[in-house]
């Protein structure tokens, strides 16, 4: 059957051949190289007869699929035979199978990514924006951030646990509970100098672990309603705690 090959750009010697593998609704895997070859040259003699300049990539593909139709041909040497008699003998057209496999693997994957990429083209994306309402508005200066108070209390942990403040107990304590922790900080600044107690003479002995928990989640509820502020003049000055407005 005569092959009607209009023709085309193609990105190499594996791309003619993929194309002419379809053409003819041929299988990959059972090349008939004599028939393949024929067309590829053909393919050939007609871009030099329009005088384009054929690159040296697809000679050498004629050469490779020449010395292919050359080993089909030949019978196989008796010699391996005997040498391998339980043995596949290899088939020529092997390597050449593999390299079309895997460029028809990368064309596919090419293919997807520009369909992926025309269609995200049809899109528009934007910045995320936050209401206004909800934009969190940046602390005034010198007001701690839940951050920084948490940074302290670590510190005072530490500091604690270096100098033996958490020993081991056999004498039980009664519960601490919030509303006793509220009630304790409120009565602390109402009696300190000018309502302002530092954050670290909160945590005095005798305490326990439990009870610096509650403690710090007090200053954090008292925070939230703005019935305390926190502030620390300097980065390396101690935090105060002031009466605030409550909310």
């Amino acid at each position: 059957m005569e092959l009607q090959l209009k023709l085309t750009e193609f990105e190499g010697p594996l791309d003619l051949l993929l194309h002419l593998i379809k053409k003819q609704e041929i299988d990959i895997y059972d090349i008939p190289i004599a028939q393949i070859t024929e067309q590829y040259l053909d393919y050939l003699h007609q871009m030099q007869e329009l005088s384009l300049e054929v690159a040296g990539d697809y000679l050498i593909m004629a050469a490779t699929l020449m010395a292919i139709k050359s080993r089909l041909l030949l019978p196989q040497s008796k010699v391996d035979e005997l040498d391998h008699p339980d043995e596949e003998p290899e088939d020529p057209r092997q390597a050449l199978v593999e390299q079309l496999l895997a460029y028809q693997a990368y064309q596919e994957v090419s293919h997807y990514l520009q369909q992926q990429a025309q269609t995200r083209a049809r899109f528009f994306s934007k910045e995320e924006t936050i209401p206004q309402h909800l934009a969190p508005t940046p602390l005034p200066k010198g007001i701690v951030s839940l951050d920084e108070l948490g940074a302290a209390l670590t510190e005072l942990l530490q500091r604690q646990r270096q100098e033996d403040m958490f020993a081991a107990q056999t004498i039980s304590r009664d519960s601490f509970s919030l509303d006793e922790a509220l009630a304790l900080i409120q009565a602390r600044l109402a009696a300190a100098p000018q309502q302002t107690v530092s954050f670290t003479s909160l945590f005095v002995l005798p305490i326990d672990r439990e009870q610096v928990v509650t403690l710090f989640l007090a200053c954090l509820e008292l925070m939230k309603t703005k019935t305390i502020i926190c502030r620390q003049p300097s980065r390396q000055a101690p935090i105060q705690i002031s009466k605030g407005v409550p909310a």
